[in-house]
């Protein structure tokens, strides 16, 4: 998240904004249109697309060295939130939530943990698994594409992916693996960060006129989401195709917003924080979130989410509050938990 010695503010507020809308997201009650059309499309995209913009083509020339590299930042974490969780899910999960938990097999979540979608015990952690393998895949995309070219490879990829009949991608079921699906749809996000990181880091509102248009072009993909939403049901491959357009054009929008709070607020400590223990936030988020909705149901009454819809976003705030010291512990006292090495 640096350039030379300087760290980037607006990189910071892109991210910190991005894992509170994922925390949004997954904040009861669901809001259909508005988590489908305006959340969906800027949290994991953005996410994606920053991490394209802080990868660096020179500095990993040899595959085995990213590999190791990635393993640590990435593969780590997976492992050691996994068994924590799990262990938790064996002792005292299953039974806290119900029947339904109880039937399912004990070895389910560790299926779901090599095939990288812990939807059972970690939930968020697929998106974990996808970034790891969409940065192996793009590392070598750009080393046999001519740099020029990796952008629309990498959409001509996703695309291609997509449009292919729904019966191929069933029969490669291989795809699900380590969510090479998900890779494939989202690489183009990392392409965009990485092939585009100079105009990226040049674009701002400017002008009236240039700031008119950005907000009209994000203001259509939000529209264009909004139409598209029965087409989750109906056509999901259309549907993920038109997530990647309408992804693409509401990002520079959310950058520029990032980039004006940025220069007037500058650098802070807790931002930068919240970034950097992003991981712990992933992980922990649903189980406080879950808490949360347990404590108001029994205090105030069953529903009370569906009646305040304000609530959603108030107990967000709290769930990030939360999980603050949780972070801040694990960063001090056990940083080898999120891969990183404890600092002298």
């Amino acid at each position: 998240m640096k350039t030379g010695s300087e760290r980037q503010a607006w990189l910071d507020y892109v991210r910190f904004f991005s894992i509170f809308l994922v925390i949004v997201f997954h904040t009861p009650p669901r809001l259909e249109l508005f988590d489908d059309a305006v959340i969906l499309n800027l949290r994991v995209p953005v996410f994606f697309c920053i991490s394209g913009f802080l990868y660096s083509f020179d500095r990993w020339p040899r595959f085995t060295t990213y590999l190791r590299h990635r393993a640590q930042q990435i593969i780590v974490p997976y492992c050691t939130f996994f068994v924590i969780f799990y262990a938790l899910w064996l002792a005292v999960g299953r039974r806290m939530v119900g029947a339904e938990e109880e039937a399912i097999s004990v070895w389910l979540p560790v299926e779901e943990f090599v095939c990288g979608n812990p939807q059972t015990v970690v939930a968020p952690f697929w998106y974990i698994a996808c970034l790891f393998t969409m940065q192996l895949l793009y590392w070598c995309i750009e080393r046999i594409v001519p740099r020029r070219y990796v952008f629309a490879t990498c959409v001509g990829i996703a695309a291609a992916t997509y449009l292919i009949p729904y019966e191929i991608p069933e029969v490669l079921a291989v795809g699900q693996f380590w969510n090479l699906g998900n890779a494939l749809l989202f690489l183009p996000f990392y392409a965009l960060g990485n092939s585009f990181k100079p105009w990226l880091t040049r674009l701002k509102f400017g002008t009236p006129r240039a700031a008119a248009l950005l907000v009209m072009l994000a203001a259509a993909s939000i529209a264009i989401m909004v139409e598209a939403t029965p087409l989750r049901a109906l056509d999901p491959q259309l549907y993920s195709l038109v997530r990647i357009v309408a992804g693409m054009m509401v990002i520079p929008c959310y950058f520029c917003v990032a980039k004006w709070i940025a220069a007037r607020y500058g650098h802070r400590h807790v931002i930068e924080f919240v970034v950097v223990s992003g991981t712990v936030y992933l992980g922990l988020q649903n189980y406080f979130i879950g808490i949360a909705k347990m404590l108001l149901n029994r205090f105030a009454y069953d529903g009370v989410l569906d009646d305040h819809i304000w609530m959603k976003y108030a107990i967000a705030i709290m769930v990030m509050i939360a999980i603050y010291p949780f972070a801040w512990a694990i960063d001090r006292y056990a940083p080898w938990l999120i891969g990183k090495k404890k600092q002298s």
